[in-house]
């Protein structure tokens, strides 16, 4: 319940939202989707979004708003 430790383990979600949402891009990438440098940038700031806002959704559950 201590501020510190949930923001450690917000720190915690995210990098692991990251690593899973990374992963699923990585996937496509071994397909050949999205390789030209223009797809592979926009897949790669989607990775970023996505994980934000999944942390951000569970960061919330974490602090109790909902």
């Amino acid at each position: 319940s201590s501020p510190l430790v949930k923001l450690v383990l917000l720190g915690l979600i995210w990098s692991y939202m990251h690593h899973f949402c990374a992963g699923i891009r990585y996937l496509a990438l071994d397909v050949h989707m999205g390789t030209d440098k223009y797809a592979a940038a926009k897949s790669a700031a989607s990775v970023f979004a996505v994980s934000l806002t999944l942390t951000a959704i569970f960061g919330l559950k974490l602090f109790g708003v909902f």
